[in-house]
């Protein structure tokens, strides 16, 4: 009987203006997006060798990262997450917030342990008895919009348009979907009706998915930046029909296909930057929650986007920057 483990690789995608602190755990493997423009010396694995799209990281995002994962690195099981952004792997439940993730402070080795990021034999545990681990999905009427509610998946795309994207990518999206991978149409014409948003382009996943997901987003979002999608003001709008890509190939999976899925908490980290000292640190716990407090008090009477509570905000975040420095 072999006792071969198996090699699993979750590539975490780093800004290259930020010198974030890393995880300790081999499972976790550091990368840095967009690494082609980093004038900077740096130890850390850059997503500029080989095969590689790292010329594309102000259009893709992340996802040139996931793209030198694909041609450059054996795994039986890939992962990507951001700098700031983990899945949880602790196996306790969280409060999520309104867009579905676990908000904390910093990412330190104590919130590290408190989220399960230290532990690789469980880790290898949990993954290794799953086909895909994916954020928990979020109601989409809980999510914050720069306008009105969403009812659906596509109707909380949709209201960000002129913000992130012109919305008629989406339908263009549809149509290359249908011409260039048809087997996800149903999943993505239903998915696009529900009310659960599965986002952020964070998971794990075994070798054979993995493939697949890249060969159903790279196609259309090269086909999207050839036709001007990536261009001007909006120039991140493949990156977002990534995302969108994303939430409609773990939907294809657990419904369509029955594969085996593990839905975990999401954390999202404030600060991702080593704390100079324990007056830092304090002062980083303090106005965090300071922040979330005066948001909850504050939702009565500055509903969820209004522009009346976005000009509060800019305001608030500017006092509290100038008491902090």
């Amino acid at each position: 009987m072999s006792t071969r483990k198996p090699e699993i690789r979750i590539f975490v995608s780093r800004r290259i203006d930020v010198d974030s602190v890393s995880v300790p755990n081999p499972l976790y493997v550091p990368v840095r997006c967009g690494a082609v423009f980093d004038r900077s010396v740096s130890p850390i694995q850059g997503d500029d060798t080989g095969d590689n799209i790292s010329q594309k990281r102000m259009t893709f995002c992340e996802l040139t990262v996931q793209y030198w994962a694909w041609k450059n690195r054996e795994a039986d099981y890939y992962g990507l997450c951001h700098y700031r952004r983990y899945l949880a792997f602790s196996g306790k439940p969280y409060r999520l917030n309104e867009h579905g993730l676990v908000p904390w402070p910093e990412l330190t080795e104590r919130a590290m342990q408190r989220f399960g990021l230290l532990d690789e034999e469980k880790m290898r545990e949990t993954i290794s008895a799953y086909d895909l681990v994916i954020p928990q999905p979020a109601p989409v009427e809980k999510i914050p919009l720069p306008h009105g509610k969403a009812r659906t998946v596509r109707t909380l795309w949709e209201a960000h348009d002129g913000i992130f994207f012109h919305k008629r990518i989406i339908d263009r999206m549809f149509e290359l979907i249908a011409q260039l991978a048809p087997d996800y149409l149903q999943a993505a014409e239903e998915y696009f009706s529900g009310r659960w948003h599965c986002g952020y382009n964070c998971y794990v996943m075994n070798r054979e998915l993995f493939g697949r997901l890249c060969e159903l987003q790279f196609p259309i979002l090269n086909a999207l930046e050839k036709e001007g999608y990536g261009e001007g003001e909006f120039s991140r709008s493949p990156a977002y029909v990534g995302e969108m890509l994303f939430g409609i190939f773990c939907y294809q999976a657990e419904v369509y296909e029955k594969k085996k899925v593990l839905k975990v908490p999401l954390v999202w980290f404030s600060e991702t930057t080593p704390a100079k000292n324990r007056l830092e640190q304090f002062q980083r716990t303090a106005a965090f929650w300071t922040d979330k407090a005066v948001r909850k008090l504050a939702a009565p009477f500055f509903p969820l986007g209004s522009k009346r509570r976005e000009y509060m905000k800019r305001i608030y975040r500017k006092k509290i920057k100038e008491k902090l420095i």
